[in-house]
């Protein structure tokens, strides 16, 4: 465990930056792509459809996610399985009434509405509620940038504290915990009228939720604490004071040289994301949608940033060395000692690697927090943390069938 606290000391794990970085406005969009995987679209939705913003597309059928709505004026132009595609138009170059009006804002702050039906609410204007706690004692509101490379968390809590207010008096009008706290980093000056502030060292992997809990309370694992992101904070108090869908996101789109926090309208698509930030990508660099240890990489230009993403980063060919799925484990036992929750990473790979899942599943899968130091300390280049991700996805699933599956009465043929 020594050398587990001497790495995540190194200044490149820290997770606030000494200049500020103002919250910005990111490009008007050509095309967007919305995700709509689980989604059903709504009666009258459908190819050459035109739309306006905060216009509903989808919806979806449980509160883990919320309901998708068009994020600008356009023509619908294709409605696949996965996604819906949107291309951008100018509604004055239109006939008059061609476009439908945009939606009247709802009054969420005013007092009336509470509990349960808030959170119906909210869900309604596109908010996931499922990231926004359970019943709990204690809901913890991680005010620390996820990821180091990622920088919102500052200008968000001082630009955007009327955002962050609304969000919290939100959060606390769902009436799901007793107690609020929010978490900053060690020696921010935040305060919020009704929640409780609490210091943690900004040392990454602080920012992943499981870590942050043990950080402010000591205890692993309780079972009566909870804690939610500041991101989803931001989109329910965006819903909140615009009285709006939620139609934007933050993120800090960023390379080893630069960065910028912005928000931009969702599915704006990553190719014009980088025309906007002025990079220009050349053979081996890699482009990652989410931070710069957890971040999924993408193969196409006409990926977009969905409502959860908060960061987008372009990784320039020989910044760092390639990972290598076909590279053998070495046994170094690196990912180990970075391993914050103890498990045994190299393993849980490596079975995954050849679909043997009943090691990940003894071993406690489910003690993954998803925080990228096994893979950034591999000596092999290993995608250990997607490995360990697709064991994951595969034992869940597993599990969801097994629901799903009938128990035949016993002495039935």
């Amino acid at each position: 465990m020594k050398q587990y606290f001497q790495m995540i000391k190194a200044p490149r794990f820290r997770l606030v930056h000494d200049e500020h970085r103002p919250l910005s406005d990111g490009p008007a969009p050509r095309r967007i792509r919305l995700n709509r995987e689980g989604f059903s679209i709504v009666p009258g939705i459908r190819k050459k459809t035109l739309v306006c913003p905060g216009m509903l597309l989808a919806e979806y059928p449980t509160l883990d996610k919320g309901d998708l709505h068009a994020p600008i004026y356009g023509t619908i132009t294709e409605i696949n399985a996965r996604s819906i595609f949107v291309d951008a138009a100018d509604p004055a170059a239109a006939e008059p009434g061609a476009f439908p009006e945009p939606p009247a804002p709802a009054d969420l702050l005013q007092e009336g509405t509470e509990g349960e039906a808030l959170v119906q609410a909210v869900k309604r204007l596109g908010v996931n509620t499922r990231s926004l706690g359970r019943r709990i004692r204690t809901l913890i509101v991680n005010a620390l940038n996820p990821e180091p490379g990622v920088c919102w968390a500052e200008p968000m809590l001082s630009e955007h504290a009327d955002v962050i207010q609304a969000g919290l008096q939100l959060l606390r009008r769902f009436g799901r915990a007793e107690e609020l706290l929010l978490a900053v980093p060690r020696g921010a000056k935040v305060s919020f009228p009704g929640v409780t502030t609490v210091e943690v060292e900004p040392m990454y992997p602080n920012s992943v939720n499981e870590l942050l809990i043990r950080e402010v309370t000591g205890e692993e694992a309780p079972p009566d604490v909870a804690a939610v992101g500041l991101h989803n904070v931001w989109s329910l108090g965006r819903v909140g004071t615009t009285g709006l869908p939620l139609m934007e996101t933050v993120i800090t789109i960023g390379t080893a040289a630069s960065w910028a926090n912005t928000i931009v309208k969702n599915g704006s698509l990553v190719g014009e994301l980088l025309e906007f930030a002025n990079v220009s990508l050349k053979s081996g660099d890699t482009l990652l949608r989410g931070g710069p240890l957890r971040g999924e990489s993408l193969d196409r230009l006409d990926r977009s940033i969905t409502k959860g993403s908060y960061g987008f980063f372009v990784v320039n060919a020989g910044e760092v060395p390639p990972i290598e799925g076909d590279s053998p484990c070495i046994n170094c036992g690196a990912c180990i000692q970075a391993c914050p929750t103890r498990i045994d990473p190299r393993m849980l790979s490596r079975h995954a690697e050849f679909g043997k899942y009943d090691t990940p599943r003894r071993e406690n899968f489910r003690l993954c927090v998803d925080c990228g130091l096994c893979g950034y300390v591999c000596i092999a280049r290993r995608p250990v943390l997607q490995y360990i991700r697709l064991a994951i996805k595969k034992l869940e699933a597993e599990e969801r069938l097994a629901r799903l599956t009938p128990i035949e009465p016993a002495g039935k043929a």
